[in-house]
């Protein structure tokens, strides 16, 4: 029953997979034929056109967005027990956001939105962006360090020494994302920054190290 049930799952999640990479080639080539970027329109430029032009390419976005989420976990499904948990997660983030970037600027290119004034206004946008999340991006950028980088896994025992964090901390780490490692502790839960831990000393705890 168990094996059935597997079988059953795997013929659901390739009928879907074909689904959505159908659907988002067909807005591509229904986008294109009314005028794209990379097209040249048939109409002059009429309202229909360019109603149907958009409309394809938001199906193209719907489903170029699953059909790249499902790759992405089949990947990860495919390497499952080959890698590291934490670098599993690593590489899926790393998929995703690749793929999400690729399908927006396909889209963004389906309706013809130009180049010169997206890339100005996104540098513009980016700038005040950036300064406002700072902390955000900092701790999201050091959460991908970490996760390529590799110096813990979930599970193990680690002691974190660092100023910002007020001293010394030990406990068991029982999660990792993008922006925070989590570790039980003798106090309970604690989430910690991970750009204060990117630049922590990281080691075992102290009774392990005195026994070593």
């Amino acid at each position: 029953m168990i094996g059935h049930g597997l079988q059953w799952r795997g013929v659901i999640r390739t009928r879907r997979a074909v689904a959505t990479t159908s659907l988002a080639v067909g807005g591509l080539v229904v986008s294109l034929n009314f005028g794209g970027l990379l097209g040249s329109p048939h109409t002059h430029d009429s309202v229909t056109s360019r109603v149907v032009a958009g409309i394809s390419a938001c199906v193209f976005l719907v489903g170029a967005l699953i059909a790249v989420r499902g790759a992405t976990d089949d990947l990860v499904k495919l390497l499952t027990g080959r890698i590291s948990d934490s670098r599993s997660a690593a590489l899926r983030v790393i998929c995703l956001l690749c793929g999400y970037a690729l399908v927006i600027l396909g889209a963004l290119s389906l309706i013809r939105v130009p180049w010169e004034k997206l890339l100005l206004g996104g540098a513009l946008t980016g700038v005040i962006l950036g300064i406002a999340a700072q902390p955000v991006l900092g701790n999201i950028c050091a959460g991908l360090v970490l996760l390529v980088s590799h110096p813990f896994a979930i599970g193990e025992r680690i002691s974190i020494q660092s100023g910002p964090l007020g001293g010394r901390i030990e406990g068991e780490v029982t999660d990792m994302t993008l922006l925070f490692v989590q570790l039980h502790t003798e106090d309970g839960q604690v989430l910690l920054p991970n750009n204060a831990v990117l630049g922590a000393a990281i080691g075992p705890p102290a009774r392990e190290a005195v026994a070593q």
